[in-house]
């Protein structure tokens, strides 16, 4: 019987009821159990099942492969438990699914930062910053990517780019001037 309704119900995420407006029934029906699958793994999160919440997220990813939320908490949890391998194809198939987000690239970027593979990064956070405004993670990670590689030009040119729209950022302002120093005492290559 399982088996009949987990086909069901990605036979209907298929058909396009992922993306049905919460005004129908049927839309209702699909909000109520992405509701109920979402309660459900917080539950077993907080209660260390992580085996366990992985299953639901990797259910609830099927069912929706451009859902930002989900495939992130799933690559999340795989990180916990160390398939940053599993974590990274999660990351790398929903950049790939939501080609129009700006925050596509951060979580796969992030976990080249984790590893240390700085050079990794930049190409895939330029074109997220160029043209959009994606989330402040995205300038972060890459300025400290450029850092970390000490092209210090490049950090700034990225700090700069992100006060410029966002210039109340004290924290933004302390990256930059630090930056700016390193700069000044002659480390690091130009660009």
């Amino acid at each position: 019987m399982k088996r009949a309704v987990i086909a069901s119900l990605l036979a209907l995420a298929a058909s396009g009821l992922a993306q049905m407006p919460d005004n129908t029934r049927v839309g209702r029906i699909w909000a109520a159990l992405q509701d109920r699958l979402t309660r459900q793994s917080s539950l077993w999160f907080k209660d260390g099942d992580y085996p366990r919440t992985i299953q639901i997220l990797r259910f609830q990813y099927a069912l929706v492969p451009n859902d930002y939320d989900v495939g992130t908490n799933l690559g999340f949890m795989l990180e916990n438990i160390n398939e940053d391998d599993q974590a990274l194809a999660v990351y790398i198939e929903l950049r790939k699914a939501s080609p129009n987000d700006p925050d596509n690239a951060w979580p796969e970027a992030f976990l080249y930062f984790k590893k240390k593979a700085y050079a990794k990064i930049p190409p895939l956070l330029e074109p997220t910053i160029m043209g959009h405004d994606p989330h402040p993670n995205n300038y972060r990670t890459l300025a400290d990517a450029y850092e970390k590689m000490n092209m210090f030009a490049d950090s700034k040119r990225v700090w700069d780019l992100y006060l410029s729209r966002h210039p109340d950022d004290s924290a933004g302002v302390a990256h930059r001037k630090r930056i700016i120093e390193k700069m000044k005492k002659g480390s690091g290559s130009k660009t």
